[in-house]
């Protein structure tokens, strides 16, 4: 199944603010979400000339795409009314779900 990306900034001057949300969302969410997907890269952070940046990456798991969607989304509306946060969701196929979207099949 696909990957999916989630990739947030903020400014740093609300970066406590963020760490805080990020905690007590992540107490309601985390197991919903592992239901869903293997978190390949539960989050990677840096510091930018435009500010804070975190990526994360999940492994979903066969038919929860949709689910997962809804469920990624409605966490990320924890962060809403932070000043300055953004965020953007990216699904991405495997190699091998890719070639067979064209009908091809990776070599054994």
């Amino acid at each position: 199944m696909p990957y999916v990306f989630i990739t947030s900034s903020f400014p740093p001057h609300t970066a406590n603010k963020i760490a805080k949300r990020y905690v007590d969302s992540l107490k309601e969410f985390r197991s919903k979400l592992r239901n869903l997907s293997k978190e390949i890269i539960p989050n990677a952070i840096k510091a930018t000339t435009e500010g804070i940046e975190s990526i994360g990456v999940h492994d979903i798991k066969e038919g929860k795409l949709e689910e997962f969607l809804v469920l990624i989304h409605q966490y990320m509306t924890n962060f809403h009314e932070i000043e300055g946060h953004r965020y953007q969701i990216d699904v991405r196929f495997k190699v091998t779900e890719a070639m067979e979207m064209i009908g091809l099949k990776m070599p054994e």
